[in-house]
């Protein structure tokens, strides 16, 4: 979601006069009178969000069949929340935890106006064209502006490849969210939205599947949520704790996210319509002492609802790795939620939906070969923080902290050095003349040498999402690094490892860097349209759907677009949110899908150059030999 600028948020576009609603006086929505020449007096009685606060009035005049559901509606209410609440607190404190959940959770909600004229509360407000309302709701700055961490970054490529419904069938949220679904009046007591019974289906477009040609959707449908097959690993949250600042801001922050993938029982079988057995499960932040700063001990009964719930992810593919061999699945127990995912206090809550073994399906004997050669796989070019404890006093071990300064000044590793893809002067600046593109070669040389690197050393890279440390393993290799590895699960598998961080000063002596520069892994524009029509040669959009279709660009970019017959492939399929990596085989399975085997040369662009790097890294380490990055990619593209 691209920020506002705060004229944007506040002025009315002389256009919206011409509209429908142009047409009706600002007094009949806002109130005020417009009659008085003082500003004071004519904003008296002002109501800045009339929808909000009067729905019936501002809206329900002339839409009273939809206001008078809508003001019912999920997104107007949030009333499941409270209903999930309440099955777990000591009623006798309800008093504060409603408080609690109205000061932390009711930020969420939304009316007519943020979902058809303005931005909702949570994602700062703001009108995004002028006032003008829009029946089809934005999904940048509407829907994804607030359900952006999972829904939005799982659609988009964020994370994952993102939605085959948006990358191949330029689909928005409204496609399946209807006006019907969004406008529904919640029941009372309503136990969640699954149980909304305008909920949308995949069975409402892909009907019949189980009398057509496809023998899994057989044997599977009724048994099996359509999800588990065909959706990406996701994010599950752990831990949400809210609190209030000295100055009584509230706050809430979550101990940790993980991008993984869950299957478990379905514990609901009230769900309307639901038959399935074994659905997709994802992790929702509850944790006994999330509103402990009001109030202790109030989930009492914290035991009656399960914190696994069931999941719909947005990041639909047709092929999926579960879809790729029966056994990705089948006798998979670390894919099926067991008590080992639990902490001690949620094991009572989660049995429901956690599966035994003995309801982990079987491993089929006979199943078709991936025929997938991880022989070329450069495993020493990833190391884990086990690794790293043991080897990290060795001489010639050095290790690179790839995050912004201000987070390497709050925990880096010991001795670890800092640099950032552009904090750390490796790329030209947007006020040179040829911005993002990687400096000279001298110039490179001695920022490495001087932060106390040499060819010659053992340098491990490490961050928190993978995309940083990426970058920095090109600049090394391109700069002559003999042996560089990637620290995999970055930050995160340090602490799990007991590897603390510390915020001391490294102090580095200043060496020669040495390394020969390799120029081969580098493409200019002209090579890139040289080759844009070989058939040996791969151009892969490592940036998220939206940018690679052209339906938003980088604010720097002098236009929307992408390279011609480039592959979209967002940098979020590559790593996992947490900087994780998937198996070799899992990962050279999803390139052959996509069209990406080793023996072609691969270029990877994006807007800048540095998920790019990223993508190169990845390359490289499933045994790719000839691998370019193209330098300032897309901001230089649109230049020429």
């Amino acid at each position: 979601m691209a920020p506002l600028e705060p004229q944007e948020k506040v002025l009315v576009a002389e256009d919206f006069l011409d509209t429908e609603h142009g047409q009706i006086g600002c007094a009949e929505c806002h109130g005020g009178n417009p009659k008085d020449k003082t500003k004071e007096g004519a904003h008296k009685g002002f109501d800045a969000h009339p929808s909000i606060n009067n729905p019936q009035k501002a809206c329900g005049e002339c839409h009273g069949e939809i206001v008078e559901t809508a003001k019912d509606s999920l997104h107007a209410t949030l009333s499941t929340f409270p209903t999930i609440l309440k099955t777990r607190s000591d009623m006798k404190k309800w008093h504060a935890i409603d408080e609690a959940r109205a000061g932390h959770c009711f930020s969420c909600h939304t009316s007519c106006g943020g979902c058809h004229v303005s931005r909702p509360k949570f994602a700062k407000k703001g009108f995004i064209d002028g006032h003008k309302f829009q029946k089809r709701s934005d999904p940048f700055n509407q829907c994804t502006a607030c359900h952006g961490s999972r829904v939005g970054n799982e659609y988009y490529g964020a994370r994952g490849q993102g939605d085959v419904h948006v990358a191949k069938y330029d689909m928005d949220c409204v496609s399946c969210h209807e006006a019907e679904e969004m406008h529904a009046a919640a029941p009372e007591g309503l136990k969640g939205r699954y149980h909304l019974k305008e909920m949308v289906n995949c069975e409402d477009c892909h009907q019949g599947l189980e009398n057509g040609s496809v023998r899994d959707h057989n044997i599977h449908i009724g048994k099996v949520q359509c999800q588990v097959c065909h959706s990406q690993t996701y994010v599950n949250c752990y831990s949400c704790h809210t609190g209030m600042d000295k100055e009584g801001l509230r706050y809430f922050q979550n101990q940790k996210e993980v991008e993984d993938m869950k299957i478990g029982l379905m514990y609901d079988k009230d769900e309307p319509g639901n038959t399935a057995n074994y659905v997709l499960v994802r992790h929702e932040p509850s944790d006994l002492e999330v509103f402990d700063f009001y109030v202790k001990d109030a989930f009492t009964n914290f035991d009656n609802t399960p914190t696994w719930k069931r999941a719909s992810p947005h990041n639909i593919q047709r092929k999926t790795w579960q879809t790729a061999n029966c056994n990705n699945c089948h006798g998979n127990r670390d894919l099926f939620l067991s008590e080992k995912d639990l902490p001690d206090y949620a094991v009572k809550a989660n049995a429901p939906v956690v599966v035994p073994d003995s309801k982990v399906p079987e491993k089929i004997e006979k199943t078709v070969a991936l025929n997938i050669d991880t022989g070329k796989v450069k495993s020493n070019m990833v190391v884990d923080a086990a690794w790293l404890h043991k080897n990290l006093d060795k001489k010639d071990v050095k290790v690179v902290d790839a995050r912004d300064p201000k987070s390497y000044a709050k925990g880096h590793v010991k001795g670890a050095v800092n640099l950032e893809p552009l904090k750390s002067g490796l790329r030209a600046s947007w006020d040179d003349d040829n911005p993002m593109e990687l400096i000279a070669d001298d110039k490179l040389a001695k920022i490495l040498g001087d932060k106390g690197l040499s060819a010659e050393d053992h340098i491990v890279v490490y961050d928190k999402t993978g995309r940083n440390a990426g970058y920095i393993m090109w600049v090394l290799e391109y700069a002559g690094a003999k042996n560089i590895s990637y620290l995999d699960g970055g930050v995160e598998a340090l602490h799990e490892e007991g590897l603390h961080l510390t915020a001391d000063e490294t102090k580095v002596k200043a060496t020669t860097f040495g390394g020969t520069v390799n120029k081969e892994l580098t493409a200019d524009n002209e090579f890139v349209n040289a080759n844009l029509d070989s058939n040996k040669t791969v151009i892969l959009d490592a940036r998220i759907i939206p940018q690679a279709k052209g339906l938003s660009k980088h604010g720097m970019a002098e236009r929307a677009g992408r390279v011609p017959g480039s592959v979209s492939l967002p940098l979020g399929a590559l790593y996992m949110d947490d900087g994780v990596l998937k198996t070799p085989e899992e990962l050279l399975w999803m390139l052959k899908m996509n069209g990406i085997t080793p023996d072609k040369t691969v270029v990877t662009t994006c807007n800048t150059g540095q998920l790019a790097g990223g993508a190169f890294f990845i390359f490289r380490y499933l045994g790719f030999e000839d691998v370019k990055v193209h330098d300032a990619s897309w901001v230089s593209w649109c230049d020429q």
